[in-house]
């Protein structure tokens, strides 16, 4: 599957393991992925294509990585394209995933 085609609860699962760590879809909601917090042992909703607190330490780590796929996909100007200012998390998780495994993934 072409990973900037992918929704956000695909998505989410495959920032999970591109960050090490390892996802668990379930049937809340529209099959949402958890992982189980460090803090805790307890699974937890995993959502970085919708929480920013999620998704920072991420794009702290990674923004050049991030970047560099933003600018093959949409040239100089992707931060004015007004997709990625609708939904920009959605967008930066899905550089993150092409930048460990590719375009495309098995799904």
């Amino acid at each position: 599957m072409r990973v900037d085609s992918m929704n956000a609860s695909m998505l989410d699962f495959w920032v999970a393991k591109s960050v090490g760590l390892s996802p668990v879809t379930d049937q809340r909601g529209a099959h949402s992925v958890s992982v189980v917090s460090e803090a805790t042992g307890v699974l937890e909703p995993y959502q970085p294509t919708r929480d920013w607190a999620q998704a920072g330490p991420i794009l702290a780590a990674e923004w050049y990585e991030v970047e560099t796929v933003m600018l093959e996909w949409l040239g100089p100007r992707w931060p004015y394209v007004q997709e990625i200012q609708q939904d920009p998390l959605l967008w930066f998780m899905r550089a993150v995933v092409v930048s460990h495994f590719g375009d495309e993934v098995e799904v």
